[in-house]
């Protein structure tokens, strides 16, 4: 499932990305015929349901806002976008299946500003 959406990766064909929803999807419509039963030892089912829908929700945000993503920025590369885009200053808000906000970024506090330092990643393996 990380075809398009990896860590390092180029724009997905439509067909792989339409691959990585109906993938997700399907996880999401197993997980609503989960049952969850009391037992002896207490509802540990339902913890384990509880876990895996957190899961499949987190995954669901992750790759909505990673498809948003056209830069490369930190350790999250893009061989189609290779370089930092100054211009999105912004933290993609994910607030619910389909719904990929841009929140602007406050700018850096000067007493922050004046710690910082450009840390060159050139030879290194960054990952």
């Amino acid at each position: 499932m990380s075809i398009g959406v990896g860590a390092s990766r180029a724009d997905a064909p439509e067909n792989a990305q339409l691959t990585v929803e109906s993938a997700l999807t399907a996880v999401e419509a197993c997980i609503n015929n989960v049952g969850a039963h009391p037992d002896i030892a207490g509802f540990q089912d339902l913890a384990h349901a509880f876990d895996l829908k957190s899961a499949a929700l987190a995954a669901r945000a992750t790759i909505e806002t990673a498809l948003e993503r056209r830069e490369t920025r930190g350790c999250h590369n893009r061989s189609d976008y290779p370089d930092l885009d100054p211009a999105p200053q912004v933290n993609l808000v994910w607030s619910g299946p389909g719904t990929v906000e841009r929140e602007p970024i406050p700018p850096i506090p000067v007493e922050i500003a004046a710690l910082m330092r450009e840390v060159s990643t050139g030879g290194k393996l960054v990952e």
